[in-house]
């Protein structure tokens, strides 16, 4: 692992323009050693949806990344994700990934198939995972993240892609285990400490701006980007749209551990500066501070419970949702079920019992579900 995050333009998914742009920046980058290895390429699939939504990693994507390890000389090239709610037998169908995967020579892996505990000495909040096994009979984990905004820790990148190796329904217990965004994070960085052997390519030719990252918008960037360093490619993506790097709480949390960086000055740009491909009005999810940390340790308990539940939480649009459940079954808070008879069926949050991760309007492909800024209510809808 090195500080050198290589940033190349590419100004489409055509795939030689990929291809060429993906070669160039792992050749600037540095420290790619696939010869003779195992690989696991793990693409980011929030929920199986057309590429055209820009909520997964592109298939072109994917398709050059299998290409180029191949040249490389991979011995073997496993492809898979779990998404929220994975299924046995998943296979990225709508997404085209699984079929990438295979036209092109890879094996599509199903992460709920096999499941492996991984220690984590290291850990802050946690001393152990359960990953598929995939990951750990890899020789080497190649990251596939796509740039995006993220409701619950502002942004999603390479740190956070590496969620995924978490099979399916599981990852929910972990956010209602941590519900908080710096508990959250920690966790996260954690697996990152207990699953090191990884690289990262980003696609973010196409990322997604404003309440990402399923039911945000697609958002032109024009790069893809190449790093040994998960934290040093998070930072710079953030400087690309405008998020200064402190201010996500996955790489404040990272940077602490000092194990990817002791500061963000230590990064080394081979290629384009951040601030060259730099997009000034890119629709970020606000971050606010509190703006006193004494007034926070002086609020009487039931003053910052009252407080914190009026905090920014989804809404269910009834007259938009569809009524597939999958909202209900991602919420290993029980805070979401079905009311009602007939046309008048809706669903309804019970507010006491949300924890404020998100994973509803992450998962909601119908975009029925949004964030409220202020107290959050159940909406009838029409």
């Amino acid at each position: 692992m090195n500080n050198k995050v290589a940033i190349e333009r590419c100004p489409s998914y055509d795939a030689e323009e990929v291809y060429r742009a993906l070669k160039l920046a792992v050749e600037l980058s540095g420290d790619l050693d696939v010869a003779g290895k195992k690989v696991l390429l793990k693409p980011n699939i929030v929920f199986d949806v057309q590429s055209d939504k820009q909520v997964c990693t592109h298939p072109v994507f994917l398709e050059a990344a299998i290409r180029l390890v191949r040249e490389m000389g991979a011995k073997c090239i496993l492809v898979g994700d779990s998404p929220g709610l994975q299924t046995a037998g998943f296979t990225a169908k709508n997404s085209g990934l699984g079929e990438t995967a295979i036209k092109n020579g890879a094996e599509w892996v199903d992460f709920t198939k096999e499941k492996i505990d991984v220690p984590c000495p290291d850990g802050k909040v946690m001393k152990k995972f359960t990953v598929t096994k995939a990951a750990m009979d890899a020789d080497i984990i190649i990251s596939l993240p796509k740039l995006k905004t993220h409701q619950l820790v502002f942004f999603t990148g390479a740190i956070k892609n590496t969620f995924g190796i978490i099979p399916s329904i599981t990852k929910s217990a972990l956010h209602v285990r941590f519900p908080k965004r710096e508990a959250f994070s920690s966790m996260l960085v954690d697996l990152n400490l207990a699953v090191k052997h990884t690289y990262a390519l980003m696609d973010a030719i196409i990322g997604m701006e404003g309440p990402g990252p399923g039911s945000g918008d697609p958002r032109y960037i024009g790069i893809v980007m190449a790093s040994s360093n998960l934290l040093a490619m998070d930072a710079a993506a953030c400087a690309v749209i405008g998020y200064p790097p402190l201010a996500i709480p996955v790489s404040r949390e990272a940077l602490s551990r000092a194990y990817w960086l002791s500061s963000f000055d230590e990064i080394e740009y081979p290629g384009l500066l951040p601030s060259d491909v730099r997009i000034p009005d890119f629709v970020k999810i606000p971050i606010k501070k509190t703006g006193s940390q004494l007034l926070d340790f002086i609020l009487l308990p039931p003053i910052r419970r009252l407080i914190e539940s009026r905090a920014a939480g989804p809404e269910i649009n009834n007259g938009v949702c569809i009524r597939c459940g999958d909202c209900m079954r991602i919420c290993a808070s029980q805070a979401i079920s079905l009311s009602g008879e007939g046309s008048e069926r809706r669903l309804i949050i019970d507010y006491r019992r949300c924890i404020r991760c998100f994973c509803c309007h992450e998962i909601c492909r119908a975009k029925a579900i949004d964030i409220s800024e202020h107290k959050p209510r159940n909406r009838s809808g029409g």
